[in-house]
C-alpha cells in the first residue's frame, strides 16, 4: 500500500528524479512499477512524462530491477484493455495519454529483452498483434496538447512497432505484417506532424539496414504507400503524409550510404506522387 501511495506523490517522485533517478533500496520495484502505470492517464505532464514514465522506464526497466517473469507480466498489463486499449476509439479526450504512454513502456520492455531474449516467442508475436490492432483502432492522433504536454500516440506507437520489429523473435512474415500496418498509418487522413514522419520511417529503415525483409517486399510496400491523387482534402492529406515518410526514409538510407537500389525506387515513387507538379514544370517551359 505504501508503494502505491508513494507512486501518486509528485514530491516523492521528484526526490527520485533529484537522486539521478535511483530508486530507494526499500521499495518493491515491481509493486512500484505497477503503481506508476495509472499516472499515465494524468493530464499533468510533469507527473505523467517527466516523473512516472522516466522512473518506470529508466529506474526500473532499464536498470533491470525486475525479473523476466515480472517484465512479462508488466508487458501483459501494458497491452491490456485498461492501458493500451483504454477507452479506445475516443478522440480529443485525456484517455489518449494512457494509451500513448503504454506504447512507450511496451517499447522499453521489448528493447530490454531483445539483446538476450528471455520472453517466449509467443509473447512477442502477441504483442505485435495487439500493437497492430491498436493502430487500427486509435482515433486520437494529436501531438502536443496545450497545457497537458505530449500525447503523440503516432510517435509512441512507431517506437513500439520499431522495437517489436527488431526483436529477434520476429520472423520475416511478422516484419512484413508490421510494414503493412505502417503503410496504413502512412496513408491516414490525419496529418503527420512534429517529426512523426521520421519516427515511422525508422521502422523500414531498420529493417533495410538489417536485411530483414526482401527487396521485392519493399517494392510492394512502396506501392502500398503510393496514394492516388484526387481533388478532395483527405486525398491531399494522405498523399502529403506518404511523401513526407518516404522522403524521410530516402534520406535516412542516403545518409547511411546503403541500399542504393531501394533509394532509387523511393525516388521513383516520390516522382510519381508529385507527377502533377513535374508536368506543370514541363508546361511552364513551353
Amino acid at each position: 500500500m505504501q508503494d502505491i501511495e508513494q507512486a501518486q506523490n509528485k514530491e516523492f517522485l521528484q526526490t527520485i528524479a533529484n537522486n539521478d533517478y535511483q530508486l530507494p533500496e526499500d521499495i518493491d520495484a515491481f509493486a512500484f512499477a505497477k503503481a506508476l502505470l495509472p499516472n499515465f492517464a494524468s493530464p499533468d505532464p510533469e507527473l505523467r512524462d517527466d516523473l512516472s514514465y522516466i522512473i518506470l522506464g529508466r529506474s526500473i526497466i532499464d536498470d533491470q530491477k525486475l525479473t523476466t517473469e515480472q517484465l512479462q507480466e508488466l508487458l501483459s498489463i501494458a497491452t491490456d484493455k485498461e492501458h493500451l486499449f483504454y477507452a479506445i476509439g475516443e478522440a480529443d479526450t485525456d484517455t489518449v495519454f494512457m494509451r500513448s504512454f503504454s506504447c512507450l513502456i511496451i517499447a522499453s520492455i521489448l528493447f530490454n529483452d531483445a539483446p538476450k531474449p528471455q520472453f517466449p516467442a509467443s509473447a512477442i508475436v502477441t504483442t505485435k498483434e495487439k500493437l497492430m490492432h491498436y493502430a487500427q483502432q486509435e482515433k486520437d492522433w494529436r501531438g502536443y496538447v496545450e497545457n497537458k504536454g505530449w500525447a503523440h500516440a503516432m510517435a509512441h506507437l512507431a517506437n513500439a512497432l520499431d522495437e517489436c520489429a527488431q526483436h529477434p523473435h520476429m520472423s520475416a512474415k511478422d516484419r512484413q505484417d508490421i510494414l503493412i500496418g505502417v503503410s496504413k498509418l502512412v496513408t491516414l487522413a490525419t496529418p503527420l506532424y512534429q517529426e512523426e514522419d521520421i519516427r515511422l520511417a525508422k521502422i523500414p529503415h531498420h529493417m533495410i539496414l538489417g536485411h530483414q525483409v526482401e527487396d521485392s517486399f519493399i517494392d510492394k510496400w512502396l506501392e502500398m504507400c503510393a496514394v492516388s491523387r484526387e481533388l478532395d482534402v483527405v486525398s491531399w492529406t494522405r498523399i502529403t503524409n506518404a511523401k513526407n515518410v518516404l522522403r524521410s526514409l530516402y534520406f535516412l538510407l542516403h545518409w547511411d550510404n546503403i541500399a542504393p537500389l531501394i533509394t532509387e525506387r523511393i525516388s521513383t515513387t516520390l516522382s510519381k506522387l508529385d507527377e502533377v507538379y513535374l508536368e506543370q514544370k514541363s508546361n511552364d517551359k513551353e
